[in-house]
């Protein structure tokens, strides 16, 4: 074997290796979910909403689901201003969901309104769509 011989299988290598890091390396530290219907666990242990910050499409409904032996409840931070409330799911009992349909564009800071230590973020995004100039 000549000395440029690992050098070369290691170039040859090393794109590929490149592309599949790219691939499986965390690009953003924001979680973005796409699904159809996405959906937020209410656990009993921090972080008590699982996805704690997520990130979805305009135009895509959103269920919490509550995974725990307790009522909850999900509510909007502005709501506490009494002047808008974006959001409010009133009492969600064990084994229950709140469906949220829509929401502007925008970050939603939420919380438990029967247990305000337990915080969550919510971010709803347009999609740029392709241009048509040429």
């Amino acid at each position: 074997m000549t000395p440029l011989g690992p050098s070369r299988t290691f170039l040859q290598i090393s794109p590929l290796l490149c592309f599949v890091t790219l691939l499986v390396s965390p690009i953003s530290t924001q979680p973005i979910l796409l699904a159809p219907s996405p959906q937020i666990a209410i656990q009993a242990e921090p972080p008590f909403f699982s996805p704690n910050h997520l990130t979805i499409r305009l135009d895509t409904a959103l269920t919490w689901k509550n995974h725990t032996q307790e009522a909850h409840s999900i509510v909007a931070d502005d709501c506490r201003s009494r002047s808008q409330c974006s959001f409010d799911s009133g009492v969600i009992r064990p084994d229950h969901q709140f469906v949220l349909p829509r929401l502007d564009p925008g970050h939603y800071p939420y919380h438990c309104g029967l247990h305000p230590f337990m915080r969550g973020l919510l971010t709803i995004y347009t999609p740029h769509s392709p241009s048509s100039a040429i």
